[in-house]
């Protein structure tokens, strides 16, 4: 009976131990994470920390680079839920451009133009600017 006990325990403190070190590495929980054009990459090769820079090229090249993990989410969800554009023709200006990174690699790359947007890596999937994305955009 003690020998159940000291497995039980020891089976429950290796999982507890293995949720805190996939919460302290990954920026994304494996169970809710779900790949999409956005998020393309597997669940563990979003390693903390994560960077997002947008670079404004409107008014001459501005940089800023969003560290806290809430914004990053926030405009990633928003990314997410933007409708996809079938027949949408890009200008050829590009207002501005995101780049989402780890210590280790690049994840994510889109080209933002007056109303829509594009990821490069993806074979021509543009997107629209939605206003709630405009908006995080003007925050910035």
């Amino acid at each position: 009976m003690a020998k159940k006990l000291i497995i039980i325990t020891g089976i429950i403190f290796t999982i507890l131990l293995s949720l805190v070190y996939i919460d302290q590495r990954y920026f994304f929980n494996p169970v809710k994470f779900s790949q999409d054009a956005v998020t393309p990459h597997e669940w563990n090769e979003y390693e903390r920390p994560m960077t997002l820079t947008y670079y404004k090229l409107e008014d001459g090249r501005q940089t800023v680079t969003i560290k806290t993990e809430q914004e990053i989410k926030a405009l990633l969800s928003t990314l997410k839920e933007s409708p996809h554009e079938g027949n949408a023709e890009l200008s050829e200006n590009v207002h501005g451009a995101l780049k989402l990174s780890s210590n280790k690699e690049t994840l994510l790359e889109v080209y933002l133009y007056a109303d829509h947007w594009k990821i490069l890596k993806e074979k021509g999937a543009i997107y629209e600017i939605t206003q709630p994305l405009e908006q995080l955009f003007n925050e910035y």
